[in-house]
């Protein structure tokens, strides 16, 4: 039974990951369907959120995952090469605080922010996730109490605060409205849970449950 509860932790953290990675993907894409002139605070508003929400789960991964699966990783240089990759996004998200939708470059350099990270989640999801099945040696159920707690650290110091969940059909119904009213979509995880990109903290309180 441990061992089976200890795989079942391991298959939620890396779920749970992966609708991180969903998210932010679903950011890049409306995103790329405004105007930075006409659309400017939709904008700022979009990449804001994205770039907090893509700090949160770099962190993470880097805090707690990823010295977690390089102890079960045949590769380690795979971790090696995600850290890196980690970092030009930091870069490109130090030169986003720095700007504005005004700004020439605004839209063009979000554009290439997601680009390295669609090159990142490939990786992600098609290499160290699937390299980590069925190997063991990590306490994967406290790994994940970890990063649950470290998550909620995370949100409230980017200013990510938990909101009740809901479910939202459609979202190029609202592409429209605040990015703060927008789904990207539910995974199908969890029935009840909402994929609301600025209250993505709420997705803690499911996994509680």
């Amino acid at each position: 039974m441990a061992s089976r509860n200890n795989s079942a932790a391991k298959s939620a953290i890396i779920e749970e990951l992966k609708e991180d990675h969903k998210r932010v993907k679903q950011a890049f894409r409306e995103a790329e369907k405004l105007d930075a002139q006409e659309d400017g605070e939709k904008l700022k508003a979009i990449v804001e959120q994205t770039c907090a929400e893509l700090e949160v789960h770099a962190r993470l991964e880097e805090e707690l995952f990823y010295p977690a699966a390089r102890e079960v990783l045949k590769e380690g240089d795979l971790i090696d090469e995600a850290g890196v990759e980690h970092g030009s996004a930091k870069a490109l998200i130090a030169q986003l605080r720095g700007m504005g939708p005004g700004d020439e470059k605004y839209a063009a350099t979000f554009k290439v922010l997601g680009e390295y990270i669609n090159h990142h989640v490939k990786e992600e999801e098609g290499e160290i996730f699937p390299g980590m099945q069925g190997r063991s040696g990590v306490e994967w159920e406290q790994v994940q109490e970890q990063m649950e707690m470290r998550r909620e650290q995370l949100m409230a110091e980017m200013g990510l605060a938990p909101e009740a969940d809901e479910i939202v059909e459609d979202d190029s119904e609202r592409a429209g409205s605040s990015p703060a009213k927008r789904s990207a979509g539910s995974s199908g995880r969890r029935s009840t849970r909402t994929e609301d990109r600025p209250q993505a903290a709420s997705r803690r309180e499911k996994t509680k449950k």
